[in-house]
């Protein structure tokens, strides 16, 4: 009798890359925004420039700029050292987008449902309260 030599290791999967590149801000016909891919197959929409749809992983995708306007879904102040308070928060964004974004807090304290606005500031952006729409019309 010959001896079978029986493999215990586990096959290993590898990641898909899903992104084209690690950068947000976008030029578009309406300025610059924040870039976004919406799936030709099933409709979704993703931040970022991706290459594959994350519901579907189809790979029939359009680059899309998306909304300057959101609600503020969840936020958080994080006390860094002697750098100050940094504020980040969930925005929600139409297109069943939802982002982890810098906040200022520029006109006074922000809450939940707060309509927001994208602001550009050279190569970084943050979300900022605005008066301007209403949380239906940001959604």
């Amino acid at each position: 009798m010959s001896a079978v030599e029986v493999s215990t290791e586990a096959p290993v999967s590898l990641p898909v890359a899903d992104l084209e590149s690690d950068g947000l801000l976008g030029s578009f016909a309406e300025g610059p925004r924040l870039v976004g891919t919406q799936c030709d197959s099933c409709g979704r929409t993703m931040l970022g420039a991706r290459v594959v749809c994350s519901r579907c992983v189809g790979t029939d995708v359009t680059r899309v700029a998306l909304p300057t306007r959101g609600v503020l879904y969840s936020f958080t102040r994080l006390h860094v050292g002697t750098g100050g308070v940094r504020v980040l928060g969930y925005v929600d964004l139409a297109g069943d987008v939802r982002t982890l974004a810098d906040l200022r807090e520029d006109d006074g304290p922000i809450q939940p449902g707060a309509v927001v606005e994208l602001r550009i500031d050279g190569d970084d952006w943050y979300f900022a309260a605005t008066d301007d729409a209403t949380a239906e019309e940001a959604r």
